[in-house]
Protein backbone atom coordinates (compact mmCIF):
# COMPACT_ATOMS: atom_id res chain seq x y z
CA UNK A 1 0.00 0.00 0.00
CA UNK A 2 1.58 3.38 -0.84
CA UNK A 3 2.10 6.00 1.81
CA UNK A 4 -0.31 8.78 1.16
CA UNK A 5 0.88 10.74 4.03
CA UNK A 6 4.42 10.85 2.74
CA UNK A 7 3.84 12.59 -0.57
CA UNK A 8 0.92 14.70 -0.57
CA UNK A 9 -1.25 14.92 -3.72
CA UNK A 10 -0.34 18.25 -5.67
CA UNK A 11 -2.96 19.92 -8.17
CA UNK A 12 -2.37 19.39 -11.71
CA UNK A 13 -1.24 22.62 -13.16
CA UNK A 14 -1.67 23.07 -16.80
CA UNK A 15 2.57 23.06 -18.34
CA UNK A 16 3.55 26.09 -20.10
CA UNK A 17 4.12 25.17 -23.80
CA UNK A 18 7.61 25.21 -25.15
CA UNK A 19 8.57 27.86 -27.39
CA UNK A 20 9.43 27.31 -30.55
CA UNK A 21 13.29 26.75 -31.88
CA UNK A 22 13.60 30.18 -33.20
CA UNK A 23 11.83 31.64 -30.35
CA UNK A 24 14.40 30.02 -28.25
CA UNK A 25 17.68 31.11 -29.75
CA UNK A 26 15.57 34.82 -29.94
CA UNK A 27 15.54 34.52 -26.51
CA UNK A 28 19.26 33.27 -26.09
CA UNK A 29 21.24 36.16 -28.39
CA UNK A 30 18.99 38.88 -26.54
CA UNK A 31 17.60 39.72 -30.20
CA UNK A 32 16.33 42.82 -28.27
CA UNK A 33 19.22 44.14 -27.04
CA UNK A 34 20.95 44.27 -30.41
CA UNK A 35 20.38 48.02 -30.73
CA UNK A 36 23.37 48.11 -28.65
CA UNK A 37 25.64 47.20 -31.06
CA UNK A 38 23.58 48.49 -34.50
CA UNK A 39 23.61 52.14 -33.17
CA UNK A 40 27.28 52.67 -33.27
CA UNK A 41 27.19 51.63 -36.48
CA UNK A 42 24.58 53.56 -37.79
CA UNK A 43 26.00 56.90 -36.06
CA UNK A 44 29.57 56.03 -37.27
CA UNK A 45 28.22 55.52 -40.96
CA UNK A 46 26.01 58.97 -40.69
CA UNK A 47 29.02 60.81 -39.70
CA UNK A 48 30.93 59.23 -42.22
CA UNK A 49 28.22 60.36 -44.83
CA UNK A 50 28.50 63.87 -43.75
CA UNK A 51 31.70 63.87 -44.59
CA UNK A 52 30.46 62.00 -48.22
CA UNK A 53 32.56 58.78 -47.75
CA UNK A 54 29.80 56.35 -47.34
CA UNK A 55 30.18 52.87 -48.79
CA UNK A 56 26.96 50.48 -49.06
CA UNK A 57 28.05 47.20 -49.14
CA UNK A 58 31.03 48.08 -46.14
CA UNK A 59 27.90 49.67 -44.34
CA UNK A 60 25.38 46.37 -44.53
CA UNK A 61 28.64 44.01 -43.29
CA UNK A 62 29.57 46.19 -40.48
CA UNK A 63 25.71 46.03 -39.52
CA UNK A 64 25.81 42.18 -39.50
CA UNK A 65 28.97 41.67 -38.02
CA UNK A 66 28.59 43.78 -35.12
CA UNK A 67 24.77 41.78 -34.38
CA UNK A 68 27.03 38.32 -34.68
CA UNK A 69 29.38 39.51 -32.67
CA UNK A 70 27.01 40.85 -29.99
CA UNK A 71 25.10 37.67 -30.59
CA UNK A 72 28.31 35.36 -29.70
CA UNK A 73 28.87 37.90 -26.55
CA UNK A 74 25.15 37.47 -25.16
CA UNK A 75 25.66 33.81 -25.45
CA UNK A 76 28.78 33.44 -24.34
CA UNK A 77 28.10 35.41 -20.91
CA UNK A 78 25.08 32.95 -20.84
CA UNK A 79 27.30 30.15 -20.98
CA UNK A 80 29.70 30.94 -18.52
CA UNK A 81 27.49 32.50 -15.76
CA UNK A 82 26.25 28.77 -15.73
CA UNK A 83 29.15 27.29 -15.51
CA UNK A 84 31.00 29.44 -12.87
CA UNK A 85 27.35 29.24 -11.01
CA UNK A 86 26.27 33.33 -11.36
CA UNK A 87 23.37 32.45 -12.99
CA UNK A 88 20.59 30.73 -11.40
CA UNK A 89 16.83 29.60 -10.86
CA UNK A 90 16.92 32.98 -9.11
CA UNK A 91 18.57 34.88 -11.18
CA UNK A 92 16.68 38.17 -13.03
CA UNK A 93 18.56 37.88 -16.17
CA UNK A 94 16.79 38.55 -19.47
CA UNK A 95 18.14 35.14 -20.85
CA UNK A 96 17.61 31.65 -19.33
CA UNK A 97 17.23 29.43 -21.56
CA UNK A 98 19.93 27.04 -19.88
CA UNK A 99 18.08 27.62 -16.41
CA UNK A 100 14.71 27.11 -18.18
CA UNK A 101 15.90 24.02 -19.63
CA UNK A 102 15.67 25.18 -23.57
CA UNK A 103 19.10 24.89 -24.71
CA UNK A 104 21.57 22.54 -23.00
CA UNK A 105 24.88 24.56 -21.81
CA UNK A 106 26.61 22.88 -24.78
CA UNK A 107 23.90 24.24 -27.59
CA UNK A 108 24.80 27.73 -25.96
CA UNK A 109 28.15 27.08 -26.35
CA UNK A 110 27.83 25.74 -30.18
CA UNK A 111 25.91 28.79 -30.52
CA UNK A 112 28.53 31.08 -29.42
CA UNK A 113 31.34 29.68 -31.43
CA UNK A 114 28.89 29.72 -34.64
CA UNK A 115 28.46 33.37 -33.99
CA UNK A 116 31.78 34.60 -33.28
CA UNK A 117 32.64 32.41 -36.62
CA UNK A 118 30.83 34.08 -38.75
CA UNK A 119 31.60 37.86 -37.38
CA UNK A 120 34.71 36.77 -37.99
CA UNK A 121 34.18 35.57 -40.85
CA UNK A 122 32.76 39.09 -41.93
CA UNK A 123 34.99 41.02 -40.17
CA UNK A 124 38.24 39.07 -42.84
CA UNK A 125 36.01 40.49 -45.66
CA UNK A 126 35.75 43.98 -44.27
CA UNK A 127 39.87 44.02 -43.55
CA UNK A 128 40.59 42.57 -46.73
CA UNK A 129 38.85 45.86 -48.66
CA UNK A 130 40.26 48.36 -45.54
CA UNK A 131 43.81 47.46 -44.16
CA UNK A 132 45.03 45.86 -40.93
CA UNK A 133 43.59 48.73 -38.15
CA UNK A 134 40.30 47.08 -38.91
CA UNK A 135 41.99 43.63 -38.45
CA UNK A 136 43.07 44.95 -34.70
CA UNK A 137 40.09 46.62 -33.69
CA UNK A 138 38.09 43.44 -34.79
CA UNK A 139 40.19 41.12 -32.65
CA UNK A 140 40.58 43.27 -29.62
CA UNK A 141 36.96 43.61 -30.09
CA UNK A 142 36.32 39.70 -30.42
CA UNK A 143 38.80 38.90 -27.49
CA UNK A 144 36.94 41.48 -25.18
CA UNK A 145 33.47 39.67 -26.28
CA UNK A 146 34.90 36.86 -25.17
CA UNK A 147 36.55 37.56 -22.12
CA UNK A 148 33.98 39.67 -20.80
CA UNK A 149 32.60 36.54 -18.75
CA UNK A 150 35.56 33.36 -20.66
CA UNK A 151 38.73 32.98 -18.98
CA UNK A 152 40.73 32.90 -15.38
CA UNK A 153 39.71 36.65 -14.91
CA UNK A 154 36.29 37.45 -16.79
CA UNK A 155 36.35 40.99 -17.14
CA UNK A 156 32.63 41.15 -16.29
CA UNK A 157 33.69 39.66 -12.89
CA UNK A 158 36.36 42.41 -11.82
CA UNK A 159 34.88 45.33 -11.65
CA UNK A 160 35.30 46.40 -15.51
CA UNK A 161 32.50 45.56 -17.28
CA UNK A 162 31.43 49.39 -17.89
CA UNK A 163 34.47 50.58 -18.88
CA UNK A 164 34.79 47.49 -21.65
CA UNK A 165 31.37 48.19 -22.97
CA UNK A 166 32.00 52.03 -22.77
CA UNK A 167 35.40 51.41 -24.79
CA UNK A 168 34.39 48.68 -27.44
CA UNK A 169 30.39 50.09 -27.76
CA UNK A 170 31.41 53.35 -28.51
CA UNK A 171 34.70 54.83 -29.49
CA UNK A 172 35.99 51.50 -30.70
CA UNK A 173 32.75 50.56 -32.90
CA UNK A 174 31.80 54.21 -33.59
CA UNK A 175 35.68 54.81 -34.67
CA UNK A 176 35.82 51.68 -36.22
CA UNK A 177 32.70 52.49 -38.67
CA UNK A 178 34.01 55.83 -39.49
CA UNK A 179 37.18 54.33 -40.11
CA UNK A 180 35.90 51.69 -42.35
CA UNK A 181 33.75 54.20 -44.85
CA UNK A 182 36.57 57.40 -44.40
CA UNK A 183 39.86 55.99 -43.52
CA UNK A 184 40.66 58.08 -41.05
CA UNK A 185 38.87 59.22 -37.73
CA UNK A 186 38.08 62.83 -36.79
CA UNK A 187 37.85 64.14 -33.51
CA UNK A 188 33.92 64.80 -34.39
CA UNK A 189 34.07 61.16 -34.64
CA UNK A 190 35.43 60.50 -30.99
CA UNK A 191 33.65 63.13 -29.10
CA UNK A 192 30.40 61.81 -30.38
CA UNK A 193 31.28 58.22 -29.44
CA UNK A 194 31.61 58.94 -26.09
CA UNK A 195 27.92 59.92 -25.81
CA UNK A 196 26.79 56.46 -27.07
CA UNK A 197 29.29 54.79 -25.14
CA UNK A 198 27.59 56.30 -21.84
CA UNK A 199 24.65 55.26 -23.03
CA UNK A 200 25.82 51.08 -23.34
CA UNK A 201 27.78 51.55 -20.80
CA UNK A 202 24.27 52.47 -18.98
CA UNK A 203 22.32 49.95 -20.15
CA UNK A 204 25.25 47.35 -18.46
CA UNK A 205 25.13 49.24 -15.11
CA UNK A 206 21.38 48.58 -14.26
CA UNK A 207 21.71 45.15 -15.25
CA UNK A 208 24.61 45.19 -12.60
CA UNK A 209 22.07 47.38 -10.14
CA UNK A 210 19.54 45.35 -10.32
CA UNK A 211 21.70 42.26 -9.54
CA UNK A 212 23.83 43.94 -6.62
CA UNK A 213 22.61 41.32 -4.02
CA UNK A 214 23.20 38.04 -6.03
CA UNK A 215 26.13 39.57 -7.44
CA UNK A 216 28.07 39.65 -4.17
CA UNK A 217 26.82 36.56 -2.83
CA UNK A 218 28.22 34.76 -5.64
CA UNK A 219 31.43 36.43 -5.47
CA UNK A 220 30.87 38.83 -8.76
CA UNK A 221 32.25 41.71 -8.51
CA UNK A 222 31.03 44.83 -9.82
CA UNK A 223 31.07 48.74 -9.92
CA UNK A 224 27.27 48.52 -8.23
CA UNK A 225 28.48 46.16 -5.47
CA UNK A 226 31.61 48.00 -4.74
CA UNK A 227 29.82 51.08 -4.67
CA UNK A 228 27.24 49.94 -2.93
CA UNK A 229 23.47 51.15 -3.84
CA UNK A 230 23.56 55.24 -3.27
CA UNK A 231 27.13 55.09 -4.85
CA UNK A 232 25.61 52.99 -7.82
CA UNK A 233 22.65 55.40 -8.68
CA UNK A 234 25.37 58.54 -8.67
CA UNK A 235 27.35 56.42 -11.51
CA UNK A 236 24.08 56.17 -13.13
CA UNK A 237 23.65 59.85 -13.12
CA UNK A 238 27.02 60.30 -14.31
CA UNK A 239 26.90 58.59 -17.27
CA UNK A 240 23.68 60.39 -18.66
CA UNK A 241 25.56 63.85 -18.10
CA UNK A 242 28.24 62.26 -19.98
CA UNK A 243 26.17 61.41 -22.48
CA UNK A 244 24.51 64.51 -23.19
CA UNK A 245 27.70 66.86 -21.98
CA UNK A 246 29.48 64.98 -25.31
CA UNK A 247 26.80 66.32 -27.58
CA UNK A 248 26.75 69.97 -26.17
CA UNK A 249 30.44 69.74 -26.56
CA UNK A 250 30.23 68.37 -30.13
CA UNK A 251 28.02 71.16 -31.04
CA UNK A 252 29.65 74.13 -29.30
CA UNK A 253 32.86 72.46 -31.26
CA UNK A 254 31.14 72.92 -34.78
CA UNK A 255 28.10 74.13 -34.24
CA UNK A 256 26.85 72.94 -38.32
CA UNK A 257 26.05 69.97 -35.51
CA UNK A 258 23.52 71.62 -34.01
CA UNK A 259 20.79 69.03 -35.61
CA UNK A 260 22.42 66.43 -33.40
CA UNK A 261 20.49 68.36 -30.59
CA UNK A 262 17.67 66.77 -31.50
CA UNK A 263 18.68 64.09 -28.53
CA UNK A 264 17.94 66.51 -26.05
CA UNK A 265 13.80 65.32 -26.27
CA UNK A 266 15.33 62.08 -24.48
CA UNK A 267 16.18 64.62 -21.56
CA UNK A 268 13.03 63.95 -19.70
CA UNK A 269 13.31 60.43 -20.02
CA UNK A 270 17.08 60.77 -18.39
CA UNK A 271 15.69 62.56 -15.30
CA UNK A 272 12.95 59.97 -14.61
CA UNK A 273 15.13 57.12 -14.95
CA UNK A 274 18.10 58.73 -13.23
CA UNK A 275 15.53 59.18 -10.20
CA UNK A 276 14.86 55.68 -10.16
CA UNK A 277 18.51 54.65 -10.29
CA UNK A 278 18.75 56.54 -7.41
CA UNK A 279 15.37 55.54 -5.31
CA UNK A 280 14.40 52.31 -6.52
CA UNK A 281 14.77 49.03 -4.32
CA UNK A 282 12.63 46.42 -5.54
CA UNK A 283 12.81 43.92 -8.16
CA UNK A 284 10.39 45.03 -10.30
CA UNK A 285 11.33 48.55 -10.33
CA UNK A 286 15.12 47.98 -11.00
CA UNK A 287 14.07 45.43 -13.68
CA UNK A 288 11.87 48.19 -15.57
CA UNK A 289 15.34 50.44 -15.00
CA UNK A 290 16.82 48.00 -17.28
CA UNK A 291 14.51 48.04 -19.99
CA UNK A 292 14.00 51.12 -19.88
CA UNK A 293 17.12 52.26 -20.27
CA UNK A 294 18.12 49.90 -23.24
CA UNK A 295 15.03 52.44 -24.59
CA UNK A 296 16.70 55.07 -23.77
CA UNK A 297 20.32 54.10 -25.37
CA UNK A 298 17.53 53.36 -28.71
CA UNK A 299 16.05 56.37 -28.19
CA UNK A 300 19.05 58.93 -28.00
CA UNK A 301 21.21 56.76 -30.43
CA UNK A 302 18.43 57.11 -33.15
CA UNK A 303 17.57 60.70 -32.95
CA UNK A 304 21.05 61.27 -33.15
CA UNK A 305 21.56 59.26 -36.19
CA UNK A 306 18.80 61.62 -37.60
CA UNK A 307 20.26 64.52 -36.37
CA UNK A 308 23.17 63.87 -38.70
CA UNK A 309 21.19 62.72 -41.54
CA UNK A 310 19.80 66.11 -41.34
CA UNK A 311 23.10 67.50 -41.50
CA UNK A 312 23.74 65.74 -44.56
CA UNK A 313 20.48 67.05 -46.22
CA UNK A 314 21.16 70.58 -44.96
CA UNK A 315 24.39 70.39 -46.27
CA UNK A 316 23.54 69.37 -49.85
CA UNK A 317 20.36 72.10 -49.67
Amino acid sequence: MSDLTATPIQPMLPSRPRPGKLKIWFQAVRFFSFTASVIPVLVGSALALIDREFNPLLFVLMLIASVSCHAGANLANDYFDHVKGIDTVESLGPSKVIQQELLTPAQVKRGMLIAFGFATVLGLIIVAQTGWVILLLALLSLGAAFLYTGGPKPLGYIALGEITVFIFMGPVMIGGAYYVHAGNVTWEVIVASLAVASLVAEILHANNIRDIDLDRRAGKVTLATIFGRRGAGIEYILLVAVAFGAIIALVIGNPSFWPALLVAATVPTAFELSRIAVAATDALALNLLLRRTAGLHLRFGSLLTLGLLARVILDRI
